[in-house]
């Protein structure tokens, strides 16, 4: 008849019994430590140390980039020439609006000086005035048609100054006749519309 494996009392274990058993639990353990915690962790900082030296890399590339001499003087330079380009826009900005500062009286006064200086003869002036608002400005458009005589020089002349009057003024017409009884001047009819503010 078989017999029954003897029982084994855990009070009674020998030293012997007692060493294998605790060999085997910290056997399992440090394996277990290893396998699951050790391992992971070292990969874990393995990875955490190639990403840190890749984004030092990236850094000191960008750093490169941003604190070369060549590319600081370049983005100086643009930064400047965009200053100057304000500064111009402002300056013309202020110029127009200088020459929109005349009175129509004025003008059509300065008009009658200008004609005299150049030896052109102003006939008659038709005027008509026409309200305006343009980027927020509320303007005053003055259409004017002068009948004038003169020769073709101080016809020239007389052109050309207009632009140095103090309003925005451009030349919608002109149109020369020959009249014998008058020659070498000739009638000219000149139509000119004249903004101001």
């Amino acid at each position: 008849m078989a017999t029954k494996p003897e029982k084994s009392d855990l009070k009674n274990l020998s030293i012997r019994e007692l060493v294998i058993i605790v060999g085997t639990l910290l056997s399992a353990v440090g394996y277990g430590f290893y396998q699951f915690e050790y391992t992971v962790q070292t990969k874990k900082i393995k990875k955490l140390n190639e990403q840190s030296t890749e984004t030092q890399a990236s850094i000191g590339a960008l750093q490169q980039v941003l604190i070369s001499p060549a590319r600081t003087q370049k983005t100086k330079a643009e930064i400047e020439k965009t200053q100057e380009e304000i500064v111009e826009l402002q300056t013309a900005i202020e110029k127009t609006k200088a020459r929109l500062t005349g009175q129509d009286l004025e003008i059509l006064n300065e008009l009658q000086n200008q004609a005299d200086f150049y030896g052109v003869f102003l006939k008659s002036i038709k005027t008509s005035e026409n309200n305006l608002s343009r980027a927020g400005l509320r303007l005053k458009e003055v259409s004017l048609v002068m009948e004038v005589e003169s020769d073709y020089n101080a016809l020239k002349k007389f052109l050309v100054s207009l632009k140095n009057l103090p309003a925005v003024i451009t030349i919608q017409s002109l149109e020369t006749t020959r009249n014998e009884k008058i020659l070498p001047k000739l009638e000219s009819r000149l139509h000119i519309k004249v903004i101001v503010l």
